[in-house]
C-alpha cells in the first residue's frame, strides 16, 4: 500500500493519473517498462458480455432531434446499463480489458493451480449480472439484454507500437473460445467454453449440454466459490504505489499515487482526443456526441503455423504500418483486439480535432495503403480484409466511472465489421463511403450482395482498388444531370450571365474577334448548388446549336499529370466511350482528314492511349521537342474543332485541375474560340495556375449566394414532392438553411425522420359553380413550362402553347428531387400531396443534421486552439457581433494576438465584415486583399448615403480590416451560419449560460436604438409597462463607432438628436387656400426643407445593424440564460424592429417563437428548454403587443382575415374592444361621437408613460381595423366609422401632437374612401398646417412621408393621374431617405398603373426598379407585383417587359411560397391576368385552369387599391366568356349574362369610391351592350368613357376605346372581323420588348393591342330580344356620394343637434313627386338599376315574395308608403322605422307593415332591405331609440348612452361566454 501525500499540486497530479488510468486496463497500468514489442504469458479467465439492443438504441437516439436529448441521454442510458454490469465485474476483482462497441471483455489472471476456483467465482459473477442486468427497458422503448461467454486457459499479452502511440492485445486460444462461446448464447444465457468446462469444478456448476458442441450452458452454481476476491485484489499491482484503501472503492488502480514516469507511459495508450480533455480538466461527457464519422476495420488472418513471438512481431509490424497511414490521412487507431482467429484494428476518421470534409477519401486511401503494406511486409498473413463505412455513429466515453473507454457504437460500426468478414482479402466499402469520396467510378467495382447477420439492406457494396481497374480515357461524367421535370430554382442571375456569355461568344466567333469574355467561374461553398448550376448550363447549351463537353474532377485527379487535358481531349474527339485503342484510333481518323495533322497523330499515343505509327519526323525529336510539339498539336486540334462548331467546355470541381492542364487551358482560351464554365469550392486551396486563370482579363468570376426565402420554399416542395409546405416549415428552413440548397435538403430529411412533418394527400378544391357553364366539356391536362429559355422563338411559340422542350437526360442526379405539380390540373390526378406539421412539433429544438455538422466540424478542426476559442465565443454572441464585445468576453487575449487571430479567421473564410453588403461579389479567391475587405468606415458610409443614386447602384468602397497590426473592422459576422451553430454546440450547457449572462450584461449598458432615432425602443413605453427594474436600458448606439464613443457624444451634444416628440419649435404656418397641385408641391417642399435634420437623421439611420448587433443577440442571450421576461421583451422588440425595417418574414419567425412561449407559459410548462424554474406570468400588454405585431405582419402580407382576428384579440386585452353586433356598434358610435365633442372642449394633460403605452397600442390596432373594414369584400362602413372615431378619441387622450396628426392622416384617407370630397380637402389643409408645426425629428419626417403617400393614393383613387404621379415621385424621394424598402415597393406597385395609363416611358424604369429592390430585400410580394406590371404591359400596352413564360414560371413557383399565397389580392390578380391572356388567345384549357384558380380566390380577395386591377380583368374575363357563349350558342346564355351583370354590380359596390378604372369599366359595359345588340346604349357609354379619359389624362384607355369604336363599326363585315382577330394573334408573335434606350412609341404599339371585337349580325340579333340593355343610371353614383358624405360627416363629429339630424333624415327619406322619381325611389329602396319591370321583380325578391306582380306592388306600397304625396311618404317612412315602446308590439307592427308572418329577425331584415340601408347613422339612431324604448325624447345624454352601452356589452359578453 502506498502512502497518502497532500498538497494541491500533488492532488491535481493524483487526479490526473487516476483519470488516465481509468482509460487503461490493469494489465497495462501495472506493466513493466520494457522495450516494445514484447510478449508476456499468463493464465487467466475471460468473461465476454455482449449487450444486444445497443445499436437499435443508438439509432433511436440519433433520430431524436430534440436539443439536449440525443447524445447526452444516450450516454446516460448506455453508461447506466454498462456501469451496472462493470460494477459486478469490478466487485468480483475483474479487469476490463476493452469495450468492443456493445461488448465488454473482462480478465482475471491467476496461477494455473487456482484457475478452477476462479472459474466458479466468474460464473457466479455472470449469474449476478444476469439476475440484475439481464433485461432492461429504456425510456425510448428499446430493450437491452446481455449474453455471456466464459473461457479460461493460457493467454498472452502483446505490447506494440512506437514511441508516441502504443497498443496492447491479448491473444491465445482462450480468446477465440470466449467469442465462440458467446456466439452460442442467447440473451440471458451464460456459456462455458470447452476449455473452461474442462478446467472448472464440474461438481459445483449445473449445466445443460449442446448437441454436437463441447461448450455448455450454465444453469446455476450449487455453492458459493471459495475464491477470495479481497486477497486477489490486494495481490494485484504491488509494484506501484497506491493511496490507502478507500471504503467502497472497487478498483485499486483508481488510487494510484502521482508518478510522472508512469503517467507518461499510460498516455501512450490513450487517444489524443481524450488526452486533450483530461489535460483541460473537462468532463469527459463533453466528448459524447452523435457524429458523422468513417469507420475502418482491418482484420489480419494468420496462417496458424507461426509461434507466439512471430505472431507478436507480425501484429507489431501491422500496427506500425497502420499508424503511418493514420498520421498521413488524419485518422486514429481506437483499439486492437483478437477476433475470429485474427487480429482486428478499429480505426476512426473524423473524430474531434481530425475532422476533414473529404474524410471518406482519406479513409479509403489509408485502408488501401495499410492493405498493401501488410501484404508486402508480413509473410505469415493469409489474408488482409478491410471494411470501410461512413455515417452517423455515437462517439463517446462508455463504461464505469472507474473504468471507461472512448469508443464508437452504431449501425455503421456493425456494418464495417460485417464487410470485413464477408468480403475477405479486399478493401470493401458501403455506398455512402463510395459517394462521399467523390473518387472516379473506375476506382470501384461493385460487389455481389451477401446476407450479413444483423444487417438489413446495406445497399450496394463496392471494392476499392485505389487505381483504375480498366483503362479508360475521358470517362469523368458529371454526377448531376438536369432533368426537364426538375427546374433549377433561384439562379436567375446566373442564367442571365450564361445567356450574355453565350450571346457574346457567338457574336465574337462570327466576327473572329477575341474581345469577349470566354471563361466563367462559379465559386461557392459546399452545398450551394454548383454542380446543379453547371448541369443547367449543360442542359441549356445542349438544346441549342452548341457542342457541350462536360466533366467532373476528383481529388485524386490533382496528382495525375494532364488528366484534365486528357479528359477534355477525349471528349473533343468523342473517344470517351471507346472500349479499346483500336476503336479510339478509328474514331480519331474519321474526324482528322488533313494529311499534315494525321502525320502528327502519333503524338497522341501517350495521352489518349492509342497506337498510331510513329512518323519519321517525330521519331527524330528529343523529349523536350516532342513535348512541345505535342502541346502545339493539341492546341491545333482544339482550334480546328472550334472552327467547325461552337464548343462549350464544362468542368465541375475545377479546383482539382492539375497544374499542366490548367496552364494549357490558359493558353487555349486565348487562341481558340471556345467557352469555358468552371466551378470551384471557395474553401479549397487552388493551385497558382488556377489563380492565374481567375485573374485573367477575359474571366468572369461569380460567387453563388444563398437562395431567396421564397425560392427556399419552392426547393423544399421540389425535394418533398409536394405542392406546398406549412409556413412554420418555411420559416424554419429560411432561418436554418440560409438559402443553401444542400442544407435545406438535410434539414428536411431531419424534419421528416424526426416525425416533425408528414406528407398527406389532399383533394383539390371544387371548381366554382359557373365554370361548367363557361367552359363546357372535360378538363384537360395543361403542361406548364419547367424552365426559362433564352430562345426568343421558343418564347413566342410558348405564348401559343405549341412547343415543349425535349427530355434528353436521364435521372442520374445525386440530389434526388421531385416535380412541383402545383398547376397541373389533370382530371386523372385529383389528389395532391402537401406537407403538414405534426401536433406538438417544436422546430426550435431540431438539432443540426449530422451531415451538415460534419462539414462545419471539418472547418473548425483545422483551426488553431486560439482561433477555435474565438470562434466559439463569437458563436455565443450571435451570427453578427462587434469586435468590442468579442474583446470583452476574451479578456485574456492581447490586442496583437487578437489581431493575428482575426486575420487568420478572415483568411480562412470563417468571418467576414458585418457591414459588407450581401450583393457584392466575393473576390477572395482572386485577390488575397479581398479576404480582409472591410466596409465599416463611417465616412465611406456617410458619403454613400448622401448620394441620390438607387441603393443597388451605389459603389461600395472597401478598406482593410487590419492595418499596421491594428484591427479596424467594428462589426463582423460568420460567413456561414452552419459554423456558428456547430461552434455553439461545442460548449457545455453551464458554460453557455455563463457566457450568455456575460454578453447580456454587456449589452444592457449599450444601445437599443441607433443614435439617429428619436426613441430608445421600437415599441413605445414597453419598458415602462414591464418595469424598468426588469429591463435596464441606457443610451443609444451608432454601431459604426465604439459604444463608449457613441454614449459620450450623446452626453456632450444632446441637441444632436433634435427635439423630442410632443414639442413645437416652428410656429404655425398659414393654411393653404389654393388646391393647385404646383402650389401644393411647393408647400410640401417647404415643409420638407424645414425638416432637413429629420431627413438627415433618417438617412443615417442604422437600426438594421442595431437589430443584428443588439436586439436579436439580446433575445438569444436571455434565452440562453433562462430569463423568460427579458427574453420575451427582446423578442418583441426584435419583431417590432423587423416590421419597422419591412422584414415581415423575419418578424413572423420571431412572433411564432413568442407564441410558443406564451402557450407554454399558459399551460404551465417551461417557456423554453433553458428557462429558469418557477411560475411565470406575462402581462396583458405584452400579450396584446404580440397579437398586434402579428396582425400587422399578416396585414402587410395580405392575410386580411387573419390580421383582423389578431387585432381583435389585441384590443380585447387592451380594454378597447370593438362591438361585433350592429346594435351595440351603433350605441358605441353615438357614445364615441359624444365623447369626441367633450374631449374637444377639455384641456388634457399628458398621461403617465405606462398609460401612454396602452393608448399607443390601441391607436395602432384601431388604425388597422378601420382599413380592414373598408377593404372587405362587402365594406363595413359603420364599423370603420366606429374604429376611426375611437382612434381619434384615443389620439386626443395621449395629448401628443404626432399621435393626433397620425389619426388625422387616417381620417384624411377614410374621408376619401367614403367619397366625401369637402371633408377630405378640409383634412388636407389641416394636415398641412399641423405638419408645419411638428419638430424637426425623424418621427415628423415619417409623418410627412405618410401624408405625401396619402395624397398620392387619394389622387389616384379620384382619377387624377398626373397629380398622383407627381405626388408619388415626391413620396418616393422621401421614402428612400427612410430606407423603407417594403413601403417603396408598395408605392411603386401603385404608381405603375397611372404611369401605364398616361403612356409614360418611365413606367418600365419604375417597374424594373421594383424588381431590383424586391430581389435585393427579399420582398416576394414585390416580385409578384412586378410580374403583374409585366402582364399589364402585355395585356393593354402591347409590349413585353418580361416574356410570358417567365411570368408563368413565377406563378408556377409561387404555389409553394406561403407568403405569396397568403396575399390573396395579388394571387387573384395574377390568375386573372393569365386567364385573360389565354382567353384572348382562345387557349381554353389554360383559360379554364386559371379561371378556376381566380374564382376560388375571388371571394376572399380584399378590396384594396392594388386588387382593383385584378377585379377589372375578371370583369373583362366574364365579358369575353359571355362573347364565347354567344358564339357557341350556349343554352345558358341568359344565366351567363345575369351572372356577368351581377359581377359588375358587385364591383361597383366594392369600389364605388374609386374612379381609377372607371373608363375601363364603362368600356366593358359598352361592350356588353354591343354584344347584346344595344348599340345606341353602347355608343353613349363610350362617349362618357372618352370624356372621362380626357378628364383623367388616361391616354392608354382612350386609344383602346378608339380602336374598339373602329372595330364595332366594321362588325357586320365578316372579312374585317376575321382580320381584327387574326391581326392580334400575329401581333403576339412580334410584340416588341421594352428597351430603356429605345422605348417603343405609342403609335408602334397600336397593332399589338387587343381589340374587343363583336360577332356577326345573325348571332347578335338572335339574343338581343332576350337580353335587356345594360345601363348605369346617373343618379346612382350621386346617391352613393351623398350616402358617403353623410357617413363621413357623422364619423368626424359634424353633428350639431337632434333637430339637424332629424332634418337630414327627413331630407334623405323625402319621396319624389313625379312618376319617374317615384319609380327611381322604389328602385333605390330595392337595389334595382334597370327598368320598372325589373324594379318590380327585384323588389319582389328583396321582400321574399314569390307571388304575382300585383302582390309585389302591394308589399312595396306597404313597406315604403305612398309615392304621390311628400307628407304621406314621410309619415309612412317614420311609421315603418319608428321605435315602439313594447318589443312585442314593435315586432307585430313591422310584420304587418311588410305583410310577413315570419320571425322577428326576418321582419327586421325586410324592413332594412325595403329602405335600402343597414349601415347609415339614421338606422343607428333608430336602433338606439328602440333600445331605449322611447318615441318622443331625442335628447340622449352621454351618461345614458354609456349606461346603455355597458349593459348591452355585459349582456353580449355573458351570452358569448355561455
Amino acid at each position: 500500500m502506498g502512502k497518502v501525500k497532500g498538497g494541491s499540486k500533488q492532488g491535481d497530479s493524483k487526479n490526473k493519473i487516476s483519470s488516465i488510468a481509468a482509460h487503461v486496463p490493469d494489465l497495462v497500468v501495472y506493466s513493466d517498462f520494457r522495450r516494445i514489442p514484447y510478449v508476456e504469458h499468463f493464465n487467466g479467465v475471460l468473461l465476454f458480455a455482449d449487450v444486444s439492443g445497443f445499436t437499435a438504441l443508438t439509432e433511436r437516439f440519433s433520430m431524436c432531434s430534440k436539443k439536449g436529448y440525443g447524445a447526452d441521454e444516450l450516454t446516460r442510458t448506455l453508461n447506466s446499463y454498462i456501469g451496472d454490469i462493470v460494477s459486478h465485474i469490478l466487485a468480483a476483482g475483474g479487469d476490463i480489458l476493452n469495450y468492443a462497441g456493445d461488448a465488454i471483455l473482462a480478465l482475471w489472471t491467476v496461477e494455473r493451480s487456482r484457475i478452477s476456483e476462479l472459474i466458479s467465482m466468474v460464473v457466479k459473477c455472470g449469474l449476478n449480472i444476469q439476475a440484475n442486468c439481464g433485461v432492461r427497458e429504456t425510456d425510448v422503448g428499446s430493450v437491452l439484454r446481455v449474453k455471456i461467454g466464459i473461457s479460461a486457459g493460457k493467454l498472452s499479452k502483446v505490447i506494440m507500437g512506437n514511441e508516441e502511440n502504443q497498443y496492447f492485445v491479448v491473444i491465445g486460444r482462450a480468446v477465440d473460445e470466449v467469442r465462440l462461446a458467446e456466439g452460442l448464447a442467447v440473451a440471458g444465457n451464460i456459456i462455458l467454453s470447452p476449455n473452461a468446462w474442462e478446467l472448472c469444478d464440474r461438481a459445483n456448476i449445473a449445466v445443460d449440454h449442446f448437441e454436437d458442441e463441447r461448450a455448455v450452458k450454465v444453469r446455476y452454481i450449487k455453492r458459493d466459490p471459495t475464491f477470495s476476491v479481497e486477497k486477489y485484489m490486494e495481490s494485484v499491482g504491488n509494484n506501484v504505489e497506491h493511496e490507502d484503501k478507500i471504503q467502497g472503492c472497487v478498483r485499486k488502480a483508481s488510487r494510484l499515487m502521482p508518478n510522472e514516469e508512469r503517467e507518461k507511459f499510460l498516455q501512450k495508450y490513450i487517444m489524443k482526443t481524450v488526452l486533450q480533455k483530461i489535460d483541460a480538466n473537462q468532463p469527459l461527457e463533453y466528448l459524447s456526441e452523435m457524429r458523422p464519422a468513417t469507420i475502418v476495420f482491418v482484420n489480419l488472418q494468420f496462417k496458424g503455423t507461426e509461434a507466439d513471438a512471430e505472431q507478436c512481431l507480425a501484429i507489431h509490424v501491422a500496427a506500425i504500418s497502420l499508424s503511418k497511414q493514420m498520421v498521413k490521412h488524419h485518422g486514429r487507431i481506437n483499439k486492437v483486439f483478437m477476433f475470429d482467429k485474427g487480429c482486428t484494428f478499429l480505426c476512426l476518421f473524423g473524430l474531434p480535432g481530425d475532422k476533414r470534409e473529404d474524410e471518406s477519401t482519406h479513409a479509403l486511401q489509408a485502408a488501401y495503403g495499410a492493405y498493401e503494406s501488410c501484404q508486402k511486409e508480413i509473410r505469415s498473413l493469409r489474408t488482409v480484409s478491410v471494411g470501410v463505412t461512413t455515417g452517423p455513429v455515437f462517439c463517446g466515453v462508455v463504461g464505469h466511472t472507474l473504468r471507461h473507454e472512448y469508443t464508437v457504437i452504431g449501425k455503421k460500426v456493425n456494418l464495417a465489421a460485417r464487410l470485413m468478414m464477408h468480403y475477405p482479402g479486399m478493401v470493401s466499402c458501403d455506398t455512402e463511403t463510395h459517394n462521399y469520396s467523390r473518387l472516379p467510378q473506375a476506382y470501384f467495382t461493385e460487389l455481389p450482395k451477401k446476407a450479413m447477420k444483423g444487417v438489413r439492406d446495406p445497399g450496394p457494396i463496392y471494392q476499392f482498388t485505389a487505381r483504375k481497374v480498366r483503362i479508360t480515357v475521358g470517362q469523368s461524367p458529371m454526377s448531376v444531370e438536369r432533368q426537364k421535370e426538375y427546374p433549377l430554382l433561384g439562379r436567375e442571375k446566373e442564367m442571365e450571365l450564361y445567356s450574355r456569355m453565350v450571346k457574346s461568344f457567338l457574336e465574337g466567333r462570327a466576327s473572329d474577334t477575341h474581345t469577349y469574355n470566354n471563361v466563367v467561374i462559379f465559386g461557392g461553398g459546399s452545398g450551394y448548388g454548383k454542380s446543379h448550376l453547371l448541369a443547367e448550363v449543360v442542359y441549356r447549351a445542349s438544346r441549342g446549336s452548341l457542342r457541350v463537353m462536360p466533366c467532373e474532377l476528383a481529388k485524386t485527379d490533382t496528382h495525375q499529370q494532364n488528366y484534365t487535358l486528357q479528359t477534355l481531349l477525349a471528349l473533343l474527339l468523342t473517344v470517351e466511350t471507346c472500349k479499346n485503342f483500336a476503336e479510339r484510333e478509328k474514331v480519331i481518323l474519321s474526324q482528322i482528314e488533313q494529311p499534315d495533322m494525321r502525320e502528327n497523330l502519333c503524338l497522341l499515343n501517350e495521352i489518349l492511349l492509342v497506337k498510331f505509327p510513329v512518323s519519321n519526323r517525330v521519331s527524330l525529336m528529343d523529349i523536350e521537342t516532342r513535348e512541345k510539339e505535342t502541346k502545339d498539336f493539341i492546341m491545333q486540334l482544339f482550334c480546328h474543332m472550334a472552327q467547325a462548331e461552337p464548343c462549350v467546355y464544362v468542368i465541375d470541381q475545377a479546383h482539382f485541375v492539375d497544374s499542366p492542364s490548367c496552364c494549357f487551358l490558359l493558353e487555349v482560351c486565348e487562341a481558340a474560340h471556345m467557352l469555358l464554365f468552371l466551378s470551384v469550392l471557395l474553401e479549397s486551396e487552388c493551385n497558382p495556375e488556377l489563380l492565374r486563370l481567375l485573374r485573367a482579363p477575359r474571366t468572369v468570376y461569380h460567387k453563388l449566394t444563398g437562395l431567396e426565402p421564397s425560392v427556399t420554399a419552392q426547393l423544399a416542395c421540389q425535394i418533398l414532392g409536394v405542392v406546398r409546405i406549412p409556413t412554420e416549415v418555411e420559416l424554419f428552413l429560411v432561418e436554418r438553411s440560409h438559402g443553401v440548397p444542400y442544407y435545406c435538403e438535410e434539414l428536411l430529411k431531419s424534419l421528416y425522420l424526426s416525425r416533425m412533418v408528414y406528407i398527406s394527400e389532399v383533394e383539390e378544391s371544387e371548381e366554382c359553380r359557373d365554370v361548367e357553364l363557361l367552359f363546357p366539356g372535360p378538363s384537360v391536362e395543361v403542361p406548364i413550362p419547367s424552365s426559362r429559355t433564352s430562345s426568343e422563338e421558343e418564347i413566342r411559340k410558348k405564348s401559343m402553347g405549341t412547343t415543349q422542350p425535349p427530355n434528353s437526360y436521364k435521372n442520374t442526379s445525386s440530389l434526388k428531387c421531385r416535380k412541383i405539380a402545383a398547376l397541373d390540373e389533370s382530371a386523372s390526378e385529383r389528389l395532391k400531396l402537401v406537407c403538414l406539421t405534426n401536433e406538438g412539433a417544436k422546430f426550435h429544438q431540431i438539432l443540426i443534421p449530422l451531415t451538415l455538422k460534419g462539414m462545419a466540424l471539418a472547418h473548425l478542426d483545422q483551426l488553431l486552439p486560439n482561433e477555435q476559442m474565438v470562434v466559439k465565443c463569437a458563436a455565443i454572441i450571435g451570427h453578427t457581433f462587434t469586435t468590442q464585445m468579442l474583446t470583452h468576453i476574451l479578456p485574456e487575449l492581447t490586442e496583437d494576438k487578437l489581431n493575428d487571430t482575426l486575420v487568420s479567421l478572415f483568411k480562412a473564410g470563417t468571418f467576414v465584415c458585418g457591414s459588407r453588403p450581401e450583393h457584392l461579389v466575393d473576390l477572395s479567391l482572386v485577390d488575397e486583399k479581398c479576404m480582409l475587405s472591410c466596409y465599416c468606415d463611417q465616412q465611406s458610409r456617410a458619403r454613400r448615403v448622401d448620394e441620390d443614386e438607387d441603393e443597388e447602384d451605389k459603389e461600395e468602397t472597401a478598406g482593410q480590416a487590419s492595418e499596421g497590426g491594428m484591427w479596424r473592422c467594428d462589426v463582423m459576422r460568420f460567413r456561414t451560419s452552419l459554423v456558428k451553430e456547430t461552434a455553439y454546440d461545442l460548449w457545455l450547457q453551464e458554460q453557455r449560460r455563463d457566457f450568455h449572462a456575460k454578453c447580456a450584461a454587456y449589452l444592457l449598458k449599450r444601445a437599443h436604438r441607433c443614435v439617429h432615432c428619436p426613441t430608445d425602443e421600437f415599441v413605445f413605453g414597453h419598458k415602462a409597462v414591464v418595469g424598468a427594474a426588469i429591463i435596464e436600458i441606457s443610451g443609444v448606439l451608432n454601431v459604426q463607432v465604439s459604444c463608449e464613443k457613441a454614449l459620450l457624444d450623446i452626453q456632450k451634444n444632446p441637441e444632436h438628436l433634435g427635439p423630442r416628440r410632443g414639442t413645437i419649435m416652428i410656429p404655425p404656418k398659414s393654411t393653404l387656400e389654393s388646391g393647385d397641385v404646383e402650389e401644393t408641391l411647393a408647400v410640401l417642399d417647404a415643409i420638407i426643407q424645414d425638416h432637413q435634420q429629420g431627413a438627415k437623421l433618417s438617412r443615417l439611420c442604422c437600426c438594421d445593424q442595431v437589430l443584428e448587433v443588439v436586439l436579436t443577440p439580446m433575445a438569444r442571450h436571455w434565452i440562453g440564460v433562462g430569463d423568460v421576461s427579458k427574453a420575451l421583451y427582446y423578442l418583441l422588440e426584435s419583431s417590432a424592429a423587423c416590421i419597422y425595417l419591412s422584414y415581415n418574414f423575419r418578424a413572423l419567425s420571431y412572433l411564432n417563437e413568442i407564441q410558443t412561449i406564451l402557450d407554454n407559459v399558459k399551460s404551465g410548462r417551461s417557456a423554453f428548454d433553458t428557462a429558469m424554474k418557477g411560475r411565470m406570468k406575462v402581462c396583458k400588454f405584452e400579450k396584446a403587443l404580440a397579437y398586434r405585431l402579428k396582425g400587422q405582419v399578416l396585414f402587410n402580407t395580405g392575410q386580411i382575415k387573419e390580421a383582423e382576428a389578431m387585432f381583435t384579440k389585441a384590443l380585447r386585452l387592451l380594454g378597447r374592444r370593438l362591438p361585433m353586433t350592429p346594435v351595440i356598434a351603433a350605441v358605441k358610435l353615438v357614445y364615441e361621437r359624444m365623447r369626441k365633442l367633450r374631449l374637444r372642449s377639455q384641456e388634457l394633460e399628458r398621461p403617465e408613460e405606462k398609460r401612454l403605452a396602452f393608448l399607443h397600442e390601441q391607436i395602432n390596432c384601431l388604425s388597422f381595423m378601420w382599413k380592414i373594414s373598408c377593404i372587405k369584400r362587402v365594406p363595413q362602413i359603420d364599423r370603420a366609422m366606429l374604429a376611426i372615431t375611437m382612434e381619434q378619441n384615443t389620439a386626443t387622450l395621449t395629448a401628443q401632437q404626432d399621435r393626433v396628426v397620425f389619426s388625422i392622416l387616417d381620417l384624411h384617407r377614410f374621408s376619401q374612401s367614403c367619397g366625401q370630397e369637402e371633408e377630405c380637402k378640409r383634412y388636407e389643409r389641416q394636415l398641412f398646417e399641423l405638419l408645419a408645426q411638428l419638430p424637426d425629428t425623424t418621427e415628423a419626417y415619417i409623418l410627412i412621408s405618410h401624408f405625401i403617400r396619402n395624397l398620392c393614393i387619394i389622387r389616384l383613387c379620384d382619377g387624377h393621374l398626373e397629380e398622383a404621379i407627381q405626388y408619388g415621385y415626391k413620396a418616393r424621394s422621401v421614402i428612400r431617405q427612410l430606407h423603407q424598402a417594403g413601403v417603396d415597393v408598395w408605392l411603386m406597385a401603385n404608381l405603375s398603373t397611372p404611369m401605364l395609363f398616361t403612356n409614360r416611358s418611365a413606367h418600365c424604369t419604375v417597374t424594373m426598379r421594383m424588381e431590383r429592390l424586391s430581389n435585393a430585400r427579399g420582398v416576394s410580394t414585390g416580385k409578384g407585383w412586378f410580374y403583374m406590371s409585366c402582364l399589364n404591359c402585355m395585356l393593354y400596352a402591347g409590349f413585353l417587359v418580361r416574356h410570358l413564360d417567365e411570368c408563368l414560371m413565377f406563378v408556377h413557383e409561387s404555389q409553394s411560397d406561403p407568403c405569396l399565397l397568403a396575399d390573396q389580392g395579388l394571387m387573384f390578380t395574377l390568375y386573372s391576368a393569365l386567364c385573360l391572356w389565354y382567353v384572348r388567345l382562345g387557349d381554353w384549357p389554360q383559360a379554364r385552369l386559371f379561371y378556376t384558380k381566380a374564382s376560388n380566390v375571388y371571394r376572399e380577395a380584399p378590396s384594396n387599391l392594388l386588387a382593383i386591377g385584378g377585379n377589372v380583368m375578371f370583369l373583362e374575363l366574364r365579358v369575353l366568356l359571355f362573347r364565347k357563349a354567344l358564339s357557341e350558342n350556349n343554352v345558358h346564355i341568359q344565366d351567363i349574362y345575369r351572372r356577368t351583370l351581377k359581377c359588375f354590380a358587385e364591383f361597383r359596390q366594392r369600389f364605388r369610391g374609386n374612379q381609377l378604372y372607371q373608363p375601363r369599366l364603362l368600356h366593358l359595359q359598352a361592350y356588353m351592350n354591343q354584344l347584346a345588340g344595344h348599340g345606341s346604349t353602347a355608343t353613349q357609354m363610350l362617349h362618357r368613357a372618352l370624356l372621362l379619359c380626357d378628364a383623367q389624362g388616361n391616354k392608354l384607355e382612350r386609344s383602346c376605346i378608339q380602336q374598339s369604336q373602329a372595330a364595332w363599326e366594321a362588325q357586320f363585315r365578316q372579312d374585317q372581323q376575321k382580320k381584327f382577330q387574326a391581326s392580334w394573334l400575329i401581333a403576339t408573335l412580334t410584340m416588341p420588348t421594352w428597351d430603356e434606350l429605345y422605348p417603343p412609341s405609342p403609335d408602334e404599339l397600336l397593332e399589338h393591342r387587343y381589340v374587343l371585337t363583336v360577332p356577326g349580325r345573325r348571332l347578335t340579333a338572335k339574343v338581343s330580344a332576350v337580353l335587356q340593355p345594360f345601363t348605369e343610371t346617373e343618379e346612382e353614383p350621386h346617391r352613393d356620394t351623398r350616402d358617403s358624405e353623410t357617413h363621413v360627416q357623422r364619423a368626424n363629429g359634424s353633428e350639431t343637434s337632434p333637430r339637424t339630424s332629424d332634418t337630414r333624415v327627413k331630407r334623405e327619406n323625402t319621396s319624389q313627386t313625379s312618376t319617374r322619381d317615384s319609380k327611381t325611389s322604389v328602385q333605390r329602396a330595392s337595389g334595382s338599376e334597370t327598368s320598372t319591370r325589373d324594379s318590380k321583380t327585384r323588389v319582389q325578391r328583396a321582400n321574399g315574395s314569390e307571388t304575382s306582380t300585383r302582390d309585389s306592388k302591394t308589399r312595396v306600397q306597404r313597406a315604403n308608403g305612398s309615392e304621390t304625396s311628400t307628407r304621406d311618404s314621410k309619415t309612412r317612412v317614420q311609421r315603418a322605422n319608428s321605435s315602439e315602446t313594447s318589443t312585442r308590439d314593435s315586432k307585430t307592427r313591422v310584420q304587418q307593415a311588410n305583410g310577413s308572418e315570419t320571425s322577428t329577425r326576418d321582419s327586421k331584415t325586410r324592413v332594412q332591405q325595403a329602405n335600402g340601408s343597414e349601415t347609415s347613422t339614421r338606422d343607428s339612431k333608430t336602433r338606439v331609440q328602440r333600445a331605449n324604448g322611447s318615441d318622443t325624447s331625442r335628447e340622449i345624454s352621454e351618461t345614458q348612452v354609456q349606461t346603455l352601452l355597458t349593459s348591452v356589452e355585459e349582456s353580449e359578453t355573458g351570452s358569448s361566454e355561455a
